[in-house]
């Protein structure tokens, strides 16, 4: 019964043969070969055909054909399929021409082209658009790294950006972490968070993931062809399929058996290197007090008030903004206060990223108290700089303005000493003498008692002898503590430690939390915020080589400066990188960087 139904079957199917195509390959790698074979049923074919031929699209090759003749036999499930439901083809005589392609190095879905045939000297499709699947081959990257400049010509000090690229391929396994993100010595460089990094579907190819986000804004430090570096990761990845022989021993017995097995390897993949053309800033036009800030900027000045007495404060407001060099602005050039008394100025620099580019602004609080009364003019500020898109200097200008000083209540002197005005008892009034009943009254001595006068006892002299070397060491003491309050670097150097461990109070309180970021901020803040303690300089917004040449001329050591740049650079990668260290790895850290601040004697 069994040979009845499957002689029926092969009757049926052979009935109803007609060509179709395959690929002679499960999967079809991208810049590999591959077979797409044409099977033609014998008794089909045209008698005055001229020949097959394939017009190829989308990249792939045509690289030859063969053909040859063959008998195709239906599986199975062909044969209950062509049965019960008709249309497909049985165990029948077929010439198969198998079209030798290439794949093109990309990979998705895409149309191959059309199988022509040729008779009576014309060229007829025989076929649809013909779908290939392209995948990436094993032995390629499972990942691969972009990084692209928005600009590739700039000006020096010119601001621009870069965009990681992350694109991972079906036998992408994780264990993604980044190796080396350095952009080289020659920039001064912002870098955006990238823990949101989202990865999402590429459009045709389900199993392939892509996630793209701008990573920093850059700006050079010299003119040249400068270069940045390629960014370097690791992950793991699906390793090529192996084939695998084991010998087995079994009650006595041999058995031989194969196997294809795919094993995790580790791999690594890295951006290409960037060339970026800086051109030198032009001399012609270039104004005289010129700092070197390029972009577009803003700059404003003005004054609290213009009237004022002797002892108050008058307090100069400036404001600048611009997308130059991120987190970096010049001071303007400041006027003569020569009639007015100055201290330290307030600096507060902030950035942020607003669209496409970083903004970095400065506001700038001089406290001036005039030294004696009058009318004062003091001279407009004006700041200068280079747009690029316009490609020339603009400068804006701010001032003058007149200053009107009345004359204080206190004496000159005392204002001088301390301009703050001060409050407490009125001074004392002269009283009238009122007369008692006489005009004179006289003393009369009471007896008994001595008249002589205190500064001819031994006592008396002794006494003030010994008080004058405590009266010299206090008015000393006081002197030096006034001294030491008037100079704000030796203020600054002494709540350097203190201000140390509130720093570090922070960075305890991110690990604590789990917040990596936030830590290595902290840290990285801390060493640098300390150095400018320390020395009463200003790092922030110093590149590393500044920083390195500025503690060279302190005298700090070699080994310690190759510790603190070292560091440096592990903190703002770690916390740029898209995956963070472990906990363990976070303490030590902490550890390490207290330690190297202890260890430093600026």
């Amino acid at each position: 019964m069994k040979r009845i139904l499957l002689l029926c079957l092969a009757l049926a199917l052979g009935a109803s043969a007609r060509p179709s195509l395959q690929l002679d390959k499960d999967r079809i790698e991208a810049g590999k070969t591959f077979g797409l074979q044409l099977i033609y049923p014998l008794s089909d074919l045209p008698e005055n055909r001229s020949g097959f031929s394939i017009d190829t699209q989308n990249g792939f090759t045509f690289l030859g054909l063969d053909s040859s003749d063959q008998v195709i036999r239906p599986s199975m499930e062909d044969m209950f399929n062509s049965f019960f439901g008709g249309g497909s083809r049985g165990g029948y005589k077929a010439r198969v021409y198998t079209f030798k392609l290439r794949a093109p190095k990309k990979t998705g879905r895409f149309n191959a082209g059309k199988i022509m045939i040729e008779f009576d000297g014309q060229r007829h499709p025989i076929s649809g658009d013909i779908p290939v699947t392209i995948q990436r081959a094993y032995t390629d990257d499972a990942l691969a790294v972009s990084l692209t400049a928005s600009k590739k010509a700039i000006y020096e000090g010119e601001q621009f950006y870069v965009t990681l690229g992350l694109h991972t391929y079906e036998h992408f396994e994780g264990n993604l972490q980044a190796t080396d993100m350095n952009t080289g010595n020659d920039f001064i460089v912002h870098r955006s968070d990238l823990s949101n990094l989202k990865f999402e579907p590429v459009e045709g190819s389900r199993r392939e993931m892509q996630a793209n986000a701008k990573f920093a804004w850059l700006s050079p430090t010299k003119s040249g062809n400068l270069q940045i570096p390629p960014f370097k990761f690791k992950y793991t990845k699906r390793g090529e399929p192996k084939i695998v022989e084991e010998n087995k021993q079994m009650g006595g017995m041999s058995f031989h058996s194969q196997s294809i097995r795919q094993e995790s390897v580790e791999a690594e993949a890295q951006s290409p290197t960037i060339n970026i053309t800086v051109k030198p800033l032009p001399e012609e036009g270039r104004p005289a007090d010129f700092s070197g800030m390029v972009g577009s900027y803003s700059f404003t000045a003005d004054f609290d008030r213009t009237n004022l007495k002797v002892g108050e404060a008058l307090t100069l407001s400036v404001e600048i903004k611009g997308d130059g060099t991120p987190g970096t602005l010049t001071d303007p050039k400041f006027p003569d206060f020569s009639d007015f008394r100055s201290v330290p100025p307030e600096n507060n620099i902030s950035k942020k990223i607003v669209g496409s580019k970083v903004i970095t602004s400065k506001s700038i609080k001089v406290f001036l108290y005039p030294k004696k009364k009058g009318e004062f003019t003091i001279p407009a500020i004006s700041y200068s700089w280079f747009n690029p898109a316009k490609k020339k200097y603009e400068s804006a200008t701010a001032g003058p303005w007149n200053i009107v000083v009345e004359k204080g209540e206190a004496a000159p002197e005392a204002i001088f000493q301390n301009p703050v005005a001060a409050t407490g008892p009125a001074a004392v009034q002269k009283q009238e003498i009122e007369s008692l009943g006489s005009d004179i009254r006289f003393i009369h001595q009471v007896k008994g008692t001595g008249n002589t006068a205190p500064y001819k006892s031994i006592v008396y002299w002794a006494l003030m002898l010994a008080a004058l070397p405590f009266y010299f060491i206090v008015v000393w003491a006081i002197r030096k503590r006034r001294k030491h309050n008037s100079d704000s670097a030796l203020v600054r150097k002494g709540k350097a430690n203190k201000m140390l461990k509130v720093r570090f109070a922070s960075a305890r309180e991110a690990l604590a939390k789990g917040d990596a970021k936030a830590l290595y901020a902290a840290l990285e803040n801390g060493l640098i915020g300390y150095l400018s303690d320390r020395t009463n300089l200003e790092f922030k917004g110093m590149t590393r080589p500044q920083m390195k040449s500025k503690l060279e001329e302190l005298g700090v050591k070699a080994e310690l400066i190759g510790a603190i740049d070292s560091w440096l650079e592990k903190c703002a990668f770690a916390r740029f990188a898209p995956v963070n260290p472990n906990e363990s790895e976070q303490k030590q850290m902490l550890a390490d960087v207290e330690k190297l601040c202890e260890d430093l004697d600026l």
